[in-house]
């Protein structure tokens, strides 16, 4: 507001200066005038959300000794997102102030800018400029419910639901509906009033069929960012589905009458109510009343059917389902006389399990089928009659998922919760059991539900004889617990027990499992055992897993029962400790594998090493309470003994393989001041004469983690050269065949070469990935667009500077623990040099060694065979395999001449060997390729056989015809024809009669 001085207050104002001014000394006189002072200059408002307000003020004060006054203040952008106010032209007295208030509202999101002009009279400071600043950000708006699901519905009909919106400002909101299907709805409503909350209706009427999804939008302005409410709805033709559909009715002759039945589900938001049913072949009637039946959503009304055959041969008709929804409308169904209709199969039809020990219990499987080939079967569960307390069944299996009972149901009445079983290769195994509780024999009845339209119950006769017999006398070992020492925190080990029968009268074992698993930690591999009989002089065992996934000491028990009234229960304490270690087993496990008894069997070895940065005292080895007295430690070791970082001792064992029977055996290595020892599992089976079995699991296809070890001596140029432009075309075939790579690379520099190699490895990579001061990328995918520039980088990183390979020992560094665990080797001064994240535990693994000499690693070449056996777990050595371009001819000048440390290692893991001397590298690595691109169909086995006339292969258990695979003598592997290649995950056992060999002579 502005206000004018008149004449005569400026004359007042100067005679009071001149007054003021005579009161004074002439030494003592100073200006006397009016100064205004603003502050701030700059007024900053922040964030606001689009509507709301915030204000500030902008102080005008007087710093001079004269009053003066405030004119105007003026913005002079004219942003309406701005308002200021003064209240008057008051004077300003002498330290007084005066406040300019400026409120902020943004009527938009982004920056708002504005300057504010205040003029006053005063002499001096008569007029100052704020600029002004401030950001409108999003109006967050309440719109309840957020998700409004119109469910199902008929199309053309609708649905009207309701959203509630509240407008918390003083703006109107626009409402508009936006997305894909936004047509199908409509909201009445398109304005929210300034602080008010409307109920906005809104409808769904769909047009097309199929699952639609929109939103309301609701926002302040136009170009303001929406909140929403997200709109669902299902439009389909009917409000019914029928199970099964067509409805079929078994193929009957001529003047014959048979019945069947669909079910009609209703799939919609509201009830409809059926009105009639009509066929337009005559042959087919209803046989229900239906007119005025309401059926309510998600209700099921089954409708029953009678088809009299009128003609020869199969016929087909239509059902016609009148009902009541929105409007009167109709739906069909087909009717099919073709046969087919869903039926329960059984196999057997007759149970009979011999004759038991009281107290014993032994298991036989049903196998339970749709016989049909239109619509699933319901299998709804079973029921026992006769003597069914002598009987059991556990839950139901389809493959290896179990189909858990009907919770509140107990045997000899089980429900199930309509299990499907469809037409073909579907299927639910049942497993029932026989566990006599007094002598005698015993008959009961297990009879199936389904909801088999001719036979709903099918019924299996079930037999068993029982027989009373002394109490067993059995061992337990080992004893006094299964004690897993130390198992770093998300690895798992393997061990086991062994119960035998030394006394005169047999032994009924039932009921073997963990009766406590301690959280899971520890766990059977082949699951729990349903028993058996163990008769005099003879023993079986299993194995019993642990896998910690947190730190922690762990405490477990197996459980089982036995024909000893004195002890009938009987328990084995299993403990167990996980905490870091700095010493580590590569591999961590020794598999002597299945052998034969009368075969020698091949010394097998694991290195013991220190993976801390610090020194390590090992204080004790030794063999701990097994199962048996198998194993033997061959390798003296004069302990304690100090083990530098990274200095390791290869430990030997031999196995006599004179018991049958699995047999598992603890290796506990202890280290000063580590409260539990290192666990390095034993494992070997000896078989009867010949026998043998071998198991594999198929694993990922299309997934190759390649690890090249490269010699980076002083004659190595023109070979890296030749693998670096060998790369480029390989990956490019590798996307294209659609095989997922992840590449790394490391010398076979072992130490460093200190005044001779550069870099930050010195020439001794010791297994770590290059570049190790992670400057590039290390862990490689396929799919980067420079993977190849990559690679071939990493590559030079390795210089031609060293003047030792140690391939072998590098590799073994490479994937073993800490570098294959770690991010950072903890025995370098360099930060994140581990390889933690190159190997995936899904993917093949193949290691590619170029040299142009051999490998002078020390530790027998069998040692690194094992170790990559070893690598991916057990069953699983056919994944792991060594490639060589090494010297093997004269064809071309080397360092070295043939190698055989490295060609003996990958031709005993089934990898390739080829001339480092060929010009081109491409085909060679293209062998890694053909083996990862799709599932493995050959596997190598772990003997020679003996012929293939006792040869026999199965999958998840189940026996192939022996024209789904065959054996290649020149591979020493079972090839799978391509239809029957095994599938991710499935467990493959080939049992045959090998020979004795002659135990391979490893090079020096």
């Amino acid at each position: 507001m502005r206000t004018g001085l008149s004449g005569g207050r400026i004359i007042g104002l100067s005679l009071l200066a001149v007054l003021l001014a005579a009161c004074h000394e002439p030494g003592n006189t100073r200006s006397v005038v009016a100064t205004a002072a603003v502050e701030p200059s700059v007024l900053d408002f922040g964030e606001v959300q689009v509507g709301h307000r915030r204000e500030e003020s902008v102080r005008l004060r007087n710093v001079g000794y004269v009053p003066f006054r405030v004119l105007e203040a003026l913005k002079l952008e004219g942003n309406p997102s701005y308002e200021v106010f003064f209240e008057g032209e008051d004077r300003v007295m002498p330290g007084d102030e005066k406040v300019v208030r400026v409120r902020f509202r943004p009527l938009a999101e982004g920056p708002a800018e504005e300057r504010v002009h205040v003029t006053t009279d005063a002499n001096s400071g008569r007029e100052h400029t704020v600029r002004v600043t401030g950001q409108g950000v999003p109006l967050p708006i309440d719109i309840q419910p957020p998700v409004l699901d119109f469910e199902t519905l008929e199309v053309d009909s609708e649905r009207t639901l309701r959203l509630t919106i509240t407008n918390p400002v003083d703006l109107p909101l626009t409402v508009t509906v936006k997305g894909a299907a936004a047509d199908a709805f409509r909201t009445d409503t398109l304005t929210v009033p300034p602080h008010a909350t409307r109920q906005v209706e809104t409808r769904y009427l769909p047009t097309e069929l199929g699952d639609m999804r929109a939103l309301v939008e609701v926002k302040p302005c136009a170009t303001c960012t929406p909140s929403t409410a997200e709109l669902s709805g299902r439009s389909v033709a009917s409000a019914f589905v029928f199970e099964p559909s067509p409805i079929p009715f078994d193929l009957i002759p001529v003047h014959e009458r048979t019945q069947s039945f669909t079910r009609a589900r209703n799939i919609t938001w509201r009830p409809v109510t059926l009105q009639e049913l009509t066929t337009d072949d005559r042959a087919f009637t209803p046989l229900a009343a239906v007119r005025a039946t309401e059926v309510k959503p998600g209700e099921v009304v089954k409708l029953p059917m009678e088809f009299a055959a009128r003609t020869s041969g199969p016929t087909q008709a239509t059902l016609t389902v009148g009902y009541e929804s929105d409007k009167p409308r109709q739906t069909q169904v087909a009717l099919d006389a073709s046969g087919g209709r869903p039926r329960l199969a059984v196999a057997p039809l007759a149970l009979d399990f011999g004759e038991l020990p009281v107290g014993g219990k032994v298991g036989k499987t049903i196998r339970l089928t749709n016989g049909g080939t239109i619509g699933n079967l319901y299998f709804q569960g079973v029921r026992g009659t006769g003597a069914a307390e002598h009987f059991s069944v556990d839950v139901p299996l389809r493959g290896k998922a179990p189909q858990p009972w009907r919770a509140g149901t107990a045997w000899p009445a089980l429900g199930a919760d309509n299990i499907p079983i469809a037409p073909g290769a579907d299927a639910l195994d049942l497993t029932v059991y026989f566990e006599p509780r007094g002598d005698g024999p015993w008959t009961a009845t297990l009879v199936l539900l389904s909801d088999d339209l001719i036979n709903p119950e099918r019924e299996i006769i079930l037999t068993g004889r029982a027989r009373t017999t002394g109490p067993c006398v059995f061992e337990l070992h080992p004893q006094p617990a299964l004690d897993f020492g130390n198992v770093e925190p998300g690895r798992g080990a393997v061990l086991g027990f062994y119960f035998r029968n030394p006394g005169r009268e047999e032994c009924a074992v039932k009921d073997i499992h963990l009766s406590n698993d301690a959280g899971g930690a520890f766990f059977m591999p082949g699951g729990k055992l349903a028993g058996g009989v163990v008769p005099y002089d003879s023993a079986f065992s299993a194995m019993i897993a642990f896998r910690p996934q947190a730190p922690g000491q762990f405490q477990g028990e197996l459980k089982l029962t036995v024909n000893n009234p004195a002890t009938p229960t009987v328990t084995l304490p299993l403990r167990g400790v996980s905490q870091a270690s700095c010493l580590v087993a590569a591999p961590t496990f020794v598999d002597f594998g299945p052998i034969r008894y009368d075969c020698p069997a091949m010394p097998r070895r694991t290195l013991i090493s220190n993976q801390c940065a610090a020194p390590v005292v090992m204080t004790d080895a030794l063999l701990g309470a097994g199962t048996s007295s198998q194993f033997h430690q061959v390798t003296p070791m004069a302990l304690p003994r100090m083990l530098a970082p990274g200095e390791g001792v290869e430990v030997e064992f031999s196995y006599d393989r004179n018991v049958h029977g699995q047999h598992y055996t603890p290796f506990y290595v202890s280290a000063e001041n580590e409260t539990a020892p290192l666990l390095v599992p034993l494992l070997a089976e000896t078989n009867h004469e010949g026998l043998q079995l071998d198991r594999f699991i198929q694993g990922t296809d299309s997934q190759l983690d390649v690890l090249f070890v490269v010699s980076n001596t002083t004659t190595m140029d023109t070979f890296q050269a030749r693998l670096k432009a060998a790369l480029p075309g390989w990956i490019e075939r590798a996307r294209t065949e659609g095989v997922d790579l992840r590449l790394g690379v490391t010398s076979t520099g072992l130490g460093a070469r200190a005044g001779v190699c550069g870099g930050p490895a010195g020439g001794g990579e010791a297994g770590r990935l290059a570049p190790v001061d992670g400057r590039r990328a290390r862990a490689i995918s396929s799919t980067a667009a420079t993977a190849a520039a990559t690679v071939q980088a990493n590559i030079d990183e390795l210089g031609l500077c060293h003047n030792l390979v140690q391939g072998l020992e590098t590799m073994r560094q490479a994937l073993s623990s800490p570098l294959a665990t770690s991010a950072d080797d903890p025995r370098t001064p360099l930060p994140n040099d581990g390889n933690l994240g190159f190997i995936r535990s899904t993917a093949r693994l193949a290691v590619v060694v170029v040299s142009d000499e051999d490998d002078h690693s020390g530790f027998d070449p069998e040692s690194y065979v094992q170790f990559l056996q070893a690598v991916k777990g057990t069953g699983m050595a056919h994944r792991t395999q060594l490639y060589a371009l090494v010297p093997t001819d004269s064809r071309c000048s080397t360092a070295g001449g043939p190698g055989p440390r490295f060609s003996s290692v990958a031709q005993r893991t089934g990898g390739a060997v080829d001339s480092i001397c060929i010009g081109n590298y491409g085909p060679f690595l293209d062998k890694l390729l053909q083996r990862a691109g799709e599932p493995q169909a050959d596997f190598s086995l772990s003997a020679t056989p003996n012929g293939t006339a006792e040869m026999s292969v199965r999958v998840q258990g189940r026996g192939l015809p022996e024209d789904q695979w065959f054996y290649d003598p020149a591979r020493n592997a079972v090839v799978f024809q391509p239809a029957a290649v095994p599938t991710l995950g499935q467990l493959i056992e080939v049992r045959y009669r090998s020979a004795c060999v002659v135990t391979p002579v490893s090079p020096p």
